[in-house]
């Protein structure tokens, strides 16, 4: 039996879930929380298969739990709720293997979203690596964040997005600054992030292009990369 992970502070909406899912028990287990606390707990109790979270919580918000997810258990598969979305904003997160459910939405997207992520992954190992770098930016734009990012890369090199507002002003990686840098960091796999509410006022602004349109560049980028002899 798989065990789905749901976490989301507002009762009302845990309480429909209890009651709308109960059919699904056959296929799927729920587990509710209440805040990224309670569900990070839950995580070092008892196996988890799928994770799908709220951004706005308090005590530990959807952010930072999914920064720990992607450190601590980077192969369950994450969907992420907000009620700040766009349909571009949904297909970028498609392509890159991460859904996103835009609140209010029934349960039946909510169920077709669980076996949708409760499949068998086509690549290598059958799963989804963590969360990608360009996905946290995407989040972090949505919720409109003052912070600084640190992204950790596999070989142990440190770089940094200064984000005011869900705005990147500047990013800085291994000897990189502002855009090249932020190409760099966009296209790493199996970073690992964090990040620390801060402000950028002080940040000098290098980046003048949008988020979008640093993401698209980065993975034009990769793809040559990878397509080279």
């Amino acid at each position: 039996m798989k065990n789905v992970l749901i976490v989301d502070d507002d009762l009302g909406f845990q309480r429909l879930l209890g009651i709308s899912l109960k059919k699904y028990k056959q296929d799927f287990d729920i587990i509710l929380s209440n805040n990224g606390e309670e569900a990070i707990g839950v995580l070092n109790r008892k196996p988890v298969d799928l994770i799908i979270t709220d951004l706005q919580m308090p005590k530990i918000d959807g952010l930072t739990l999914l920064a720990y997810i992607n450190d601590a258990f980077p192969k369950i598969p994450c969907v992420i709720m907000t009620a700040h979305s766009t349909p571009d904003i949904e297909k970028q997160f498609a392509q890159t293997g991460q859904l996103l459910l835009k609140k209010p939405f029934t349960i039946n997207k909510l169920v077709d979203a669980i076996q949708t992520a409760l499949k068998p992954r086509s690549d290598a190992d059958g799963v989804l690596k963590g969360i990608s770098v360009a996905n946290f930016l995407q989040m972090i734009a949505l919720e409109q964040k003052t912070c600084l990012l640190e992204i950790s890369t596999s070989d142990g090199k440190k770089g940094f997005f200064y984000i005011e507002n869900g705005e990147v002003f500047d990013a800085a990686f291994h000897g990189l600054t502002g855009e090249e840098a932020a190409y760099a960091l966009i296209g790493t796999d199996g970073a690992s992030i964090r990040f620390t509410n801060t402000s950028t006022k002080k940040v000098k602004k290098r980046i003048q292009a949008s988020l979008m349109a640093l993401i698209m560049e980065a993975m034009t980028r990769k793809d040559e990369t990878i397509g080279s002899p």
